[in-house]
């Protein structure tokens, strides 16, 4: 491994609030595709303005902003100072009545409307002497919120389906990166230490493969349980050109296959659906979308690929513990390579 190190800047991916998160996502859903077209007019400037709680100069500003940055969500978050005029946060208290009355009021079966809703906030407030928020705020806090779980909340079960993967079918895919699926496996091996050759223990390989071409683009080997740190490693993995990576391992091959996926098909493990993993696809544009629970089959293309890895490893490397008892037979695992 090489010895020099790249300081990798902190964005804000792990440290802003979840407050701040949602607010700037929602800005770059927005903002973003405004920032691609050459112009914006009025019209489209004020739209966007209505929906942020904005003025369509701040909109303005926020468009060359967008168009200044890496393509990022927080290329649009509120900076470290985000007191004078304004400001978008409002007082700890007020934000705290919203949050309530959201899970109360708003998040039920009533339906109730935006001016109906901001009604009750601004009563609330009244009461308790505090400073009423305008209503465009009051709308912004509310879009930040997950769409699948206020349509749950609000219309029901049935309702919220159209919001979902289609019945567990994996989205089709046209192109390659279009669609990347990621999965994790034990390696049947047992590793040993380098000086003692004494037991380390088992290995994970986790693995993403392009389902248009069925090509690898990513892989990373860990001693460590999967977690969101071995996803983000394998993504990382997957954009990057590979080619200074052989030449350290002094592995003479072509890998040509990098890039960004448009979208991940995961299973429902824990490290797949961690804070970490979805901010970090978020601030890079990445959708996430799961399979269906209990429905292994839809995994299939990068299980297949995994599979294909552990038999070679079988074949052609000793320490092997091989899958399962079965095929382990009575043979001991060769826990010390020649």
């Amino acid at each position: 491994m090489a010895t020099d190190t790249v300081p990798i800047a902190e964005r804000g991916v792990a440290t802003l609030s979840e407050q701040a998160w949602e607010r700037a996502r929602c800005r770059a859903e927005i903002i973003g595709p405004l920032a691609q077209s050459e112009t914006v007019g009025h019209e489209a400037a004020d739209a966007a303005a209505q929906a942020l709680g904005l003025s369509r100069r701040q909109v303005y500003v926020l468009i060359r902003r967008a168009r200044q940055g890496s393509g990022l969500v927080t290329d649009l978050a509120l900076g470290q100072s985000s007191g004078g005029k304004g400001k978008g946060r409002l007082p700890e208290s007020v934000e705290r009545i919203i949050r309530e009355l959201l899970q109360k009021r708003f998040l039920t079966k009533q339906k109730r409307s935006l001016a109906a809703f901001h009604r009750e906030v601004a009563r609330v407030c009244k009461l308790q002497k505090l400073r009423m928020p305008a209503r465009n705020t009051v709308a912004l806090r509310i879009a930040s919120l997950d769409p699948l779980k206020t349509t749950r909340l609000r219309e029901g079960q049935d309702a919220s389906r159209i919001l979902q993967g289609v019945g567990g079918v994996p989205p089709p895919v046209s192109a390659p990166l279009e669609q990347v699926q990621i999965d994790h496996t034990v390696i049947d091996l047992i590793v040993v230490d380098e000086r003692d050759r004494q037991p380390i223990g088992r290995p994970y390989l986790t693995l993403a493969i392009d389902v248009f071409t069925r090509c690898v683009v990513g892989m990373v080997v860990t001693l460590e349980a999967p977690s969101a740190v071995s996803v983000g490693l394998c993504l990382a993995h997957a954009g990057c050109d590979k080619r200074p990576w052989l030449e350290r391992l002094d592995v003479e091959m072509d890998w040509p296959m990098s890039g960004k996926p448009a979208l991940l098909y995961l299973d429902n493990a824990a490290e797949f659906k961690s804070e970490a993993l979805r901010r970090g696809c978020e601030q890079h544009g990445i959708r996430l979308d799961y399979r269906p629970l209990g429905q292994p089959q839809y995994g299939g293309i990068v299980e297949r690929i995994i599979g294909t890895a552990m038999q070679m490893i079988h074949d052609e490397l000793p320490g092997t513990t091989f899958s399962n008892p079965d095929q382990r037979g009575n043979t001991p695992p060769r826990r010390w390579p020649p």
